[in-house]
């Protein structure tokens, strides 16, 4: 089945010094970002993980293996601003760390699907839960924590694990609702190989409901008593596959 790795990285700030307080020219950096924790699920579990305690770049090496491990092992990535932010900075550490790439992987940001199918007053992770009436964000905030973490307050970083670990939980609950709404989600039955089923979440429910035009005629459309989602017979069989397992 295909794995489907629900992420969320932490990641201090830039340590350098300025002659100003807002808006001001950074003059020299002391020290550059790194991941200080990861928090993850893999779709289907119950079980959120985390490996956190990076208080240096050094330290990242051990959590930056551990993200190389599960990018390599997943079909699918999920993280709400990946392309702009998660998967940039985990890439950025694998070079940083002279890692290889991982294997190809396919990724769904939460945020990019919710910005391109509605209009919503917020497209934070925190606002759409809230407004899905999914949940709200931990009280404790990134900004109250990090510079204890860094200076090795052991009980700043049992709160930011469970900071991480609420945003991954969030994550999975808004990757649900929003499926049956990406038009682009990498379709499940090629990564496992098996027609029939929706393309979207993988289920063999699927219903026909009538057909819709295409430049070579008409098709059959179908719709997904599990998630909702349309898909049509193109995307639910495998003609055109390279490779048949």
């Amino acid at each position: 089945m295909a794995r489907i790795l629900i992420y969320d990285l932490e990641v201090s700030p830039t340590l350098g010094y300025t002659y100003g307080l807002w808006d001001t020219r950074v003059i020299k950096v002391e020290k550059r970002p790194f991941i200080m924790s990861v928090s993850w699920r893999w779709y289907g579990e119950k079980k959120t993980h985390h490996e956190g305690g990076a208080e240096n770049e050094e330290q990242e090496i051990a959590i930056v293996d551990t993200l190389w491990s599960l990018f390599n092992e997943a079909d699918i990535v999920v993280a709400h601003n990946a392309n702009r932010f998660d998967n940039r900075v985990a890439t950025g550490a694998f070079l940083r760390h002279g890692v290889h790439p991982p294997k190809p992987y396919r990724t769904v940001d939460t945020l990019r699907v919710a910005r391109s199918v509605a209009k919503f007053d917020s497209n934070s992770l925190d606002g759409l839960c809230d407004l899905f009436g999914i949940g709200r964000k931990s009280e404790v905030t990134h900004a109250d924590l990090w510079h204890k973490c860094l200076n090795g307050d052991k009980k700043a970083w049992k709160l930011m694990k469970e900071y991480n670990n609420q945003d991954v939980d969030l994550l999975y609950a808004l990757y649900e609702k929003l499926i049956p709404y990406i038009k682009n989600h990498p379709n499940l039955g090629d990564i496992d190989q098996i027609n029939g089923r929706c393309p979207k979440c993988g289920s063999p429910d699927l219903r026909k409901e009538g057909t819709h035009a295409r430049r070579a005629g008409r098709v059959q459309s179908y719709s997904c008593n599990n998630c909702g989602g349309w898909s049509n017979e193109a995307t639910i069989k495998g003609e055109g596959r390279l490779v048949n397992a």
